[in-house]
């Protein structure tokens, strides 16, 4: 969640443009005003197959699966949304993330369809870039699409002087050579707006303006009104700024007058888009873009009020957006409840701004919009981790829920109903609840709680990730004195010097860290080893973590235990109490996710893979399986194949190479060429998912080669990675292929038997020979 990657920010003393929306907002009463607002999309905008409008909502970690077999899920406590889903389209519940599964990663491969060795962000929401004397930078994975690296080492942060990639380094191709590093990701916006449809964003990862002290120089001009008030402003968090300028984008169609008629339109730059971008505009920040799709003051639509009595634009419940800490009217912080940005979703809507993309916070923590129905003891402070049937995480639900209704019924009064809008609604990633839970030696109390007739309680110290310091757990052992930067969301592991993955100190650390143990009050095992699966250089380019730019490259990833998240101070294994739910590792509990679509051409399959108390955290707390061994029902669906299937559905289609493939499970009628494919899309995804079959062997094999052998004695880890090389390649290469087949397809192109035959061979061959390295 974007809100967690503030912690990370504050452990470095910097906290800049990722403000959580903490404090209550003052109610606006609603106006007698009788304006009404239809929604009909502008005749520019030219969409297929029956679809006006395109509704994309991504979710930070909110559950289709249960993570207490009793409790109900997220989606199943929000009965609107869950029903609208299922009613209309299909739920697929067994849809997976890249790694490291986390809210930049998995929101940009959605967005984008790329893996992040492509799109550039491989590691989120923040990484490390090497310095020439070999020590590291800490750099933010949120950033306007075309800004350029930002080192968080200062505060405020700066674009990095010394790794001159841009932030969205991209990838052609794969594996990444590290030429090319001045090439921008392809920006999702540019297929609708250069079919004439103005697209919008609210609080999305990196197409809106994320850091005041960076973003607003790059997109509004170095010398401009907007940067010279930024870099006036003393207050080093920039709050004023972030409310008039952050998290909020229209991104216009050629002419689109939301942009021509507004006082400040930008330029909408992208320098090295493929085929070309020229002539377009946008507006950034809501001191432009509410007064355009505001209307003014005491603005209501259908009965929902849209602005206050100053015109500035309000929640579902009638309260003023604004930043939470200085007030400023404008953009709420990147945690907004569904009653925030929904509101502004419909407002963009009804504005006539035919495609929006909206991005909603979890539900797992104490919301200060939680005012009534929320008895809980613990946590009192408003952002803190609330355990599964805790009363104030069901009250969450229960507004979620409220706002969903609210939304539906706002866009219906509007005519934008599932007969001519795609809805395309997901949860980028399902992080593991670290605490008390039933398979655990602790439980909440009382037993057989479902949260719903009766709350469950957690005790302190029942909730709360175990902080592990990784340093500290290394004193004594060889790697004690080793110069080494982590990036905790994995975690990744930065030497200093950038050395060689064979070098021996790397050796010895690799081992060292394998051989870490604490005790898991939850688990309640003593001596259990901390980590799980170590991924070395090599099999980081099997993961999709090895970007085109070599600076940011780690040394290895360590994947630990879903309970443990790791820092570099404080006691070895503590309870955090700030944090319980846990990202980034390989762990079915965490890769393994759900998007429902909705929307013309559309499939009614209601739910394609397994129910909610069917998922693996609920039968599997300690996540023993493997992910394929948890995702034997349904669709395989991975995260980058929601951009094609969307693109599919609408008539576009994007000037690269996607990562993923139509889901054809998705539509209601497969075009033959597709429907000859579907086998050999099944098994691309098993040899090219960061967590299919293939990729699971080989990190197995390379954990085990990692922790092996001794300074004296390596030949195993030498062994193991001239086979895990050809094995890379060799994917690769049929990876690139079946891609290209798969894309085809799409586009009308039947391949022939041969070629589908020949793709299928090579899925055969590549995960019978990573079984084998593997020891299956």
């Amino acid at each position: 969640m974007k809100s967690f990657d503030r912690r990370g920010f504050m452990l470095l003393g910097l906290c800049v443009a990722v403000a959580t929306a903490l404090a209550a907002v003052a109610a606006v009463s609603r106006t007698a005003d009788a304006q009404s607002a239809k929604a009909a999309a502008p005749s520019s905008c030219n969409l297929g197959h029956g679809v006006s409008h395109v509704i994309n909502i991504v979710f930070d970690n909110v559950h289709f699966s249960r993570d207490n077999p009793n409790v109900p899920s997220d989606l199943e406590q929000m009965p609107h949304l869950l029903n609208f889903l299922k009613d209309n389209g299909t739920v697929f519940s067994n849809t997976h993330t890249p790694l490291i599964a986390h809210t930049a990663n998995d929101s940009l491969t959605i967005y984008s369809g790329l893996y992040g060795d492509r799109h550039g962000q491989g590691l989120s929401n923040s990484y490390k870039t090497y310095n020439p004397n070999g020590s590291t930078d800490p750099a933010t994975s949120f950033t306007y699409w075309t800004s350029p690296i930002i080192d968080t080492k200062t505060n405020p942060p700066f674009a990095n002087t010394v790794d001159t990639a841009p932030s969205m380094v991209y990838s052609s191709q794969v594996p990444t050579t590290g030429a090319g590093t001045s090439k921008i990701t392809p920006a999702p916006w540019v297929p609708f707006t250069r079919a004439g449809c103005t697209v919008g964003d609210f609080s999305t990862a990196n197409m809106v303006l994320e850091n005041s002290a960076v973003d607003v120089p790059t997109v509004f001009g170095a010398s401009s009104p907007e940067a010279n008030e930024t870099a006036a402003n003393p207050d080093p968090f920039k709050g004023v700024q972030t409310a008039r300028y952050i998290g909020e984008a229209v991104h216009c169609a050629q002419g689109a007058a939301i942009c021509s008629s507004s006082s400040r339109p930008v330029t909408d730059v992208l320098p090295t888009e493929p085929g070309g971008y020229n002539g377009y505009q946008a507006l950034f920040g809501a001191k432009y873009i509410a007064p355009a799709i505001g209307g003014g003051p005491n603005q209501v639509h259908n009965g929902y009020q849209v602005t206050d009595a100053n015109g500035n634009l309000v929640d579902f419940d009638g309260n003023r957006l604004e930043e939470p800490f200085t007030h400023e009217p404008g953009f709420p912080g990147f945690s907004p409840t569904a009653t925030q940005s929904l509101a502004v979703l419909a407002d963009m809507q009804e504005a006539g701004i035919p495609v929006t993309y909206g991005y909603i916070s979890d539900l797992h923590e104490r919301k200060a919009d939680t005012r009534t129905g929320c008895t809980s003891a613990t946590p009192q402070s408003v952002g803190r981790p609330l355990g599964p049937g805790d009363s104030c995480y069901t009250a969450n639900a229960r507004h979620y829920d409220t706002a969903f209704q609210k939304f539906f019924d706002r866009l219906a009064a509007d005519g934008i109903t599932p007969a001519n809008t795609l809805f395309v609604i997901s949860a980028e990633e399902n992080d593991q609840f670290a605490g008390a839970n039933v398979g655990r030696a602790t439980q909440p109390t009382p037993a057989g709680c479902d949260g719903v007739t009766t709350p469950c309680n957690y005790a302190n110290g029942q909730i709360g990730e175990l902080q592990a310091n990784i340093k500290g757990l290394l004193s004594g052992t060889a790697s004690s004195s080793t110069l080494f930067d982590v990036e905790p969301q994995g975690a990744s592991i930065y030497v200093h010097g950038q050395p060689a993955a064979n070098d021996p100190t790397v050796r010895q650390l690799e081992r060292d860290t394998a051989a870490m143990t604490a005790n898991d009050p939850y688990s309640g095992v003593n001596g259990e080893h901390i980590t799980k699966y170590q991924a070395g250089a090599l099999e980081q380019r099997v993961i999709h973590m090895q970007t085109a730019d070599p600076l940011r490259t780690p040394t290895y990833t360590l994947f630990p235990k879903g309970d443990y998240f790791f820092g570099t101070t404080g006691a070895n294994v503590s309870i955090n109490s700030s944090f319980a739910y846990d990202h980034g590792y390989y762990s079915p509990n965490i890769d393994i996710t759900w998007v429902g679509m909705v929307g013309p051409g559309v499939a009614n399959r209601h739910v394609d893979g397994p129910q909610p108390a069917e998922g693996n955290q609920a039968h599997d707390p300690e996540a023993a399986n493997s992910v394929p061994e948890a995702s034997n029902v349904g669709t395989w669906v991975e995260e980058a194949d929601i951009r094609p299937t969307m693109l599919h559905l609408v008539g576009l289609t994007d000037d690269y190479l996607s990562d993923g493939h139509v889901i054809t499970q998705a539509l209601s009628s497969v075009p033959a060429a597709l429907a000859a494919t579907a086998d050999l899309a099944a098994g691309y995804d098993q040899v090219n998912s960061s967590v299919g079959q293939f990729a699971t062997d080989t990190l197995i094999a390379d954990s085990k080669a990692l922790a092996s052998g001794s300074a004296s004695d390596d030949s195993a880890y030498a062994a193991e990675q001239e086979t895990l090389r050809q094995l890379a390649d060799d994917r690769d290469n049929a990876a690139s292929k079946i891609k290209q087949t798969l894309a085809d397809a799409a586009a009308g192109k039947k391949p022939n038997n041969g070629e589908i035959q020949s793709g299928l061979s090579h899925v055969k061959e590549l995960l019978k020979r990573a079984s084998k390295l593997a020891g299956n």
